[in-house]
């Protein structure tokens, strides 16, 4: 099996994770050969030391027609804001906005999904919780709008990925967003 090498942005990240992730107690995630090299994954527990989560989103079910790509009619759209609630403690910590956090939502003041303001619901069962950031733009880049910006360069994310694998019975759950 290849040992696969994060790039120069992946890299900073991994050292120094972005902001959204503060909040939780982090554990930087070995890179798969099915991983990109751009990739930054972190598992997460609560400051409390638990490691299970309840996902609450935003979620809205797609009409028919679906405007939405790649939704079914009937399929629910967990959207976000993201937040995580400890199912050991009780506290709930924010993990991602897409108005607020990553490339465009940092540089452009949000990205092209759809975020919810109402009716915050967290999905059946208890998650482990695995985040993933994913970097295309070089370091010196970032580095660069990050300064403009006044954040991390880490903070500059192109993706984001959220994965839950359920604590006992149940089905994962997964989230992703193109961030820039």
């Amino acid at each position: 099996m290849a040992t696969l090498k994060r790039n120069e942005s992946a890299t900073f990240a991994a050292g120094q994770p972005p902001s959204c992730i503060a909040g939780f107690k982090h554990r930087l995630l070995p890179l798969m050969e099915s991983d990109f090299e751009g990739s930054a994954k972190f598992s997460l527990a609560c400051q409390c030391g638990a490691d299970a989560f309840a996902i609450l989103s935003h979620p809205l079910i797609a009409p028919d027609p679906s405007p939405y790509y790649l939704v079914e009619p009937g399929e629910v759209m967990f959207r976000p804001p993201h937040r995580l609630r400890c199912a050991s403690c009780g506290v709930i910590t924010p993990v991602f906005d897409a108005k607020t956090q990553g490339y465009d939502g940092v540089l452009n003041g949000g990205c092209s999904y759809e975020s919810g303001d109402q009716g915050e619901q967290a999905a059946a069962g208890a998650f482990r919780i695995t985040v993933w950031f994913f970097y295309n733009v070089g370091l010196d880049e970032l580095e660069e709008y990050a300064a403009e910006a006044s954040v991390s360069p880490s903070d500059l994310f192109d993706s984001f990925g959220l994965t839950g694998e359920p604590v006992g019975e149940g089905d994962p759950f997964e989230v992703n967003y193109e961030c820039a």
